[in-house]
């Protein structure tokens, strides 16, 4: 959510300085859209997970991991290809996979 006008203002007045996640983590622009593709995987993993009424720990048996670390691919944190591997492991089309990736809603998600 970006910060209101208001926020901004006091913060600068405060010797602060406003950003972006980018600027502050020092991405490249390439950079930033791979963290989008992985988060926007991991949002995809999950939402089909819950359609398919699955628990973290059942997803974690149908892949051989631990529960933690399918949280950790819900949240993105994982290579784009595992990331791609999993949702396509739980029955997710490659259509998915690539709606997911390009930032398209898709339709199970409005």
């Amino acid at each position: 959510m970006p910060l209101s006008a208001k926020k901004k203002a006091r913060i600068k007045a405060m010797g602060g300085t406003v950003t972006t996640v980018e600027e502050w983590l020092d991405l490249t622009s390439e950079d930033a859209a791979v963290l989008d593709m992985k988060i926007r995987l991991g949002e995809e993993l999950k939402a089909h997970r819950r359609k398919k009424r699955l628990s973290q720990e059942r997803v974690a048996r149908i892949l051989k991991t631990s529960q933690g670390r399918v949280s950790k691919l819900e949240r993105g944190q994982a290579t784009l290809d595992q990331l791609a591997r999993s949702l396509l492991a739980l029955g997710g089309s490659p259509r998915e996979v690539a709606r997911a990736i390009s930032g398209r809603s898709s339709p199970s998600l409005g």
